[in-house]
């Protein structure tokens, strides 16, 4: 396990331009899955046992112009593709993407804006002050188990020529040209709009969409071909018979075929109708697939129209995997829990009213979008790290139950949870540490436990008091 993570770190030490920023990201892996809480920057050195004059140091990682997210993204899926647990589709890869929004209060944070909560539970509320993130993630399977490998993520600012629906697709059309791949792009009902599947087509077949469609989606027929007589005035048919999808459901049973398929891990009998129609928002053809499962009713949209029923209802299945990847991110790891502001950015109200406050102004704005650069860092960090747990449980799953040493009333089978995996990982990274095991990660965790003199280490502010 510690030779394939030695691997994947030096796969991403290209990242980074500086041995010293690569050194710091180390250590914040390290932190990443050792800490025991998510209070910030500031758990990371409690769970490795740092010098606590190395705080501001690795506050200064995460704002360092040594790095970008971007850039350890683009490293960082080069190694995710090279990986044999990647799943794929009619040779496409498959990328899940979804949005999560974050509540936060902060009055001088970047890009803070008022959203709306559209979960179902009575738990949120309506309205609150936050950050909207945009993600993406390559869809993996080892031992019939799926899972989401956190590919990229963002936050969507409020104000921007590309809607947050849209943002998504170009980026995954970026990723495809970056890979030399073909993909398919996962997406939920937000996304069934015409501005992505037209954003779909300008990439000439290099990225397909599959969406749920929204109950009250219309579409037409292709009209009937014109038969040869005399013209007449005005032009010819575009659309033949408007069709509201939703009631074919009731339509003669002889219509619909019958095949078993798997719904979320259960084997059943599914009834199925596939219709290429013309969708007006996609100002083209759209494969469109109503199946009826023991769940309910369901209209897939595709932008693919030799996409398979069947096919078609097993990606979409998988779609909630990039759900459970937002849980670990939030719940297991911290990855939102940051708190980066910046004094340069005038304060704003916690609950502004609608029309009344106006936008925050920085003074310095390059420093107020280091900051916002800092916060995706952040994220970018735990990303990384939870993707590394995913691949270590798929490649070592009985080495990761044996570190583990944890006991599980119910165990998540085959392949370990990732809470086994980061339980096994810190074992593991522990117990480098108290022996006398030599290895990079462990060298540079134990370079920065001591005081900077006794490692001829400068802190950040030595090094401004000698520039």
């Amino acid at each position: 396990m510690m030779g394939y993570l030695e691997a994947l770190l030096g796969a991403l030490r290209p990242a980074f331009t500086r041995q010293a920023t690569f050194a710091w990201f180390v250590v914040a892996f390290a932190g990443v899955v050792t800490r025991q809480d998510v209070y910030g920057v500031s758990s990371i050195i409690r769970a490795l046992c740092l010098a606590p004059v190395y705080y501001p140091a690795l506050l200064h990682f995460f704002h360092s112009t040594a790095w970008t997210a971007e850039r350890l993204y683009q490293h960082w899926e080069g190694w995710l593709i090279s990986q044999p647990v990647v799943e794929r589709t009619a040779g496409r890869i498959v990328v899940l993407g979804d949005h999560t929004k974050q509540p936060k209060d902060g009055r001088r944070m970047p890009q803070v804006s008022t959203l709306h909560q559209d979960s179902e539970t009575s738990s949120k509320p309506s309205f609150f002050r936050g950050h909207h993130w945009g993600c993406l993630s390559l869809l993996g399977q080892a031992a019939g188990k799926r899972f989401a490998l956190p590919l990229w993520a963002e936050i969507h600012p409020e104000e921007t020529s590309d809607s947050r629906a849209t943002r998504l697709v170009h980026v995954a059309v970026a990723l495809g040209v970056r890979l030399s791949v073909r993909l398919f792009l996962v997406l939920d009902a937000f996304f069934a709009v015409g501005p992505v599947f037209r954003a779909a087509a300008a990439s000439e077949g290099r990225l397909h969409i599959l969406t749920r469609a929204k109950k009250n989606v219309v579409a037409y027929r292709q009209p009937p071909p014109q038969r040869p007589r005399r013209p007449r005035r005005g032009r010819p048919r575009r659309y033949g018979q408007k069709l509201k999808l939703m009631q074919l459901f009731d339509a003669p049973p002889d219509r619909f075929l019958s095949a078993q398929a798997r719904v979320y891990q259960q084997q059943e009998i599914v009834r199925y109708l596939v219709l290429d129609l013309i969708w007006k928002p996609a100002k083209g053809l759209v494969r469109f697939i109503l199946i009826e499962t023991s769940r309910g009713r369901l209209i897939l949209m595709s932008s693919d129209l030799t996409l398979g029923a069947l096919q078609a209802l097993g990606l979409y299945t998988a779609r909630v995997r990039i759900e459970s990847l937002f849980a670990s991110v939030k719940n297991l790891l911290g990855g939102l829990a940051y708190h980066f502001w910046s004094k340069y950015l005038s304060p704003v109200s916690r609950r502004p009213a609608r029309g009344t406050q106006p936008a925050p102004v920085s003074s310095r704005p390059e420093r107020t979008a280091n900051t916002l650069a800092a916060i995706e860092k952040f994220m970018a960090l735990h990303l990384i790290v939870l993707g590394t747990l995913q691949l270590l449980s798929a490649t070592f799953a009985q080495a990761v139950r044996q570190h583990a040493q944890c006991w599980l009333r119910t165990p998540s089978g085959s392949v370990p949870s990732d809470f086994v995996c980061r339980t096994a990982l810190a074992n593991l990274l522990h117990a480098n540490m108290r022996g006398l095991h030599k290895n990079p990660v462990i060298e540079s965790i134990r370079r920065k436990q001591t005081l900077p003199h006794a490692t001829r280490e400068k802190t950040v502010a030595e090094r401004r008091k000698a520039a």
